[in-house]
């Protein structure tokens, strides 16, 4: 059952006339995409999903973290009018809370329906980060014919420090909750969430969807994310950039991975690469971004990723070790500059 729920709306990050993009025998610019009508729909599962720029010729689905919702990209989706995005709620959060019981598995097969449904051609581009990230791989494993390509950050499987913390769920939540409830300054310190990047709708749904059973469950989908599940990824032959953030996240993880997926890909998948953004912490996407949606343009348009994204290479080949601050000078620079004319997509 389609929804439509809004009206038209004019983005006020639209491109000039200028910018034009080719679509078969004329021409449409990015501005006119980004005018397109803003949908609010609920497909025949009861998934909601934001739909944004559906004249745009290439959809890109971006996926959110647990215990948030799709408001998560609201700073990213600006970022991208040239493309159709499809940005779900996830199950058992916001307004797909009706939908459950949340796993990887149910919400890849939801998100595989919607994109069917609902996505150019039936295939779409995939971006997720954290849980986000570790849905759009098992998207890959169970549904591979809709995927064209995916740009997941901080989604290896994980490391013996997050189990440690992990292992008594109910602390973790706890401990969660008094952060979510307590002054909003020790929250964004915490985080790292940038201050100027506050968004006090997601900060309320966050809240709504913070219960222990939700948190139980992702924590436990994620300790279960393993390397032979990677491994059956990678056998699905898809070009996956693998990013990490340097701060907080399994660095060493994402480079034994991106190796793994880079190994077992025939095709499409020897394209694979591990990447880490020095400077950025788990959730950087409110945090960066501007860095954030130009890589995930660069790797939909297979042109180079900024250069705040430090490629991950075998450590007997030698590894990146640019200074901290430079990498820090790459990312302010990099969020001033405006985005590349983008070419389209296959």
């Amino acid at each position: 059952m389609r929804r439509v729920v809004s009206t038209a709306t004019t983005n006020d990050n639209s491109r000039d006339n200028g910018d034009a993009l080719p679509i078969s025998t004329r021409t449409i610019s990015a501005s006119s995409w980004a005018t397109a009508s803003i949908a609010e729909t609920v497909n025949n599962e009861g998934l909601f999903f934001h739909s944004l720029n559906s004249l745009a010729p290439i959809t890109v689905v971006m996926i959110h973290v647990l215990m948030s919702s799709h408001l998560e990209w609201a700073h990213c989706w600006t970022q991208l009018p040239e493309y159709h995005l499809l940005i779900p709620d996830l199950p058992q959060h916001s307004r797909s809370r009706h939908v459950g019981p949340f796993s990887f598995a149910f919400a890849a097969d939801l998100i595989a329906e919607m994109i069917r449904e609902n996505a150019h051609d039936g295939r779409a581009h995939l971006v997720g980060l954290s849980t986000g990230g570790f849905i759009a791989m098992e998207l890959i494993r169970r549904h591979p014919d809709v995927v064209l390509s995916a740009f997941v950050s901080n989604a290896v499987p994980v490391n013996d420090l997050w189990k440690n913390l992990n292992s008594q769920p109910k602390l973790a939540y706890l401990g969660l909750s008094v952060l979510l409830h307590g002054p909003k300054s020790l929250l964004y310190k915490a985080t790292g969430w940038a201050p100027d990047l506050q968004h006090e709708d997601l900060l309320k749904e966050i809240k709504r969807n913070n219960t222990s059973r939700l948190f139980e469950a992702g924590t436990r989908e994620t300790g279960n994310w393993s390397r032979e599940d990677m491994a059956e990824v990678g056998k699905k032959d898809k070009r996956i950039a693998l990013v990490v953030g340097g701060k907080q996240d399994n660095v060493e993880g994402a480079r034994e991975m991106g190796q793994l997926l880079q190994s077992l890909g025939t095709r499409e998948g020897k394209e694979s690469r591990a990447f880490v953004v020095k400077d950025a912490i788990h959730a950087w996407n409110l945090q960066y971004p501007v860095v954030f949606a130009r890589g995930v343009r660069a790797w939909i348009e297979k042109t180079p990723l900024p250069q705040a994204f430090e490629p991950l290479e075998p450590l007997d080949k030698g590894s990146s070790n640019i200074p901290l601050d430079r990498t820090r000078s790459r990312l302010t620079e990099a969020s001033k500059e405006t985005p590349a004319r983008p070419s389209r997509a296959n």
